[in-house]
């Protein structure tokens, strides 16, 4: 597979630009975040997936809200650590 993007709506104004890429070890995928609040960049964040199937990979992206981890690092990324 080669890399795959999606822009997708979090809440409010904001939006995660999204690029999915594989890497050398099978299962093992990159996901890179930009996140736009409102039209202006708001940062970027990125993830190390390992173990996920292409399947996996993908819905997880689709889904992003529905993971805890990775919208608890968004919001600190944006607002600062939570605890």
């Amino acid at each position: 597979m080669s890399s795959y993007h999606l822009i997708r709506h979090l809440e409010g104004s904001l939006q995660a630009v999204m690029e999915l890429q594989p890497q050398e070890q099978m299962q093992h995928w990159r996901l890179m975040v930009k996140l736009i609040y409102a039209g202006e960049a708001a940062g970027e964040i990125s993830f190390n997936l390992h173990n996920y199937s292409e399947d996996e990979a993908r819905d997880l992206v689709h889904n992003i809200t529905d993971h805890g981890f990775i919208m608890r690092e968004i919001d600190d990324l944006l607002f600062g650590d939570s605890e």
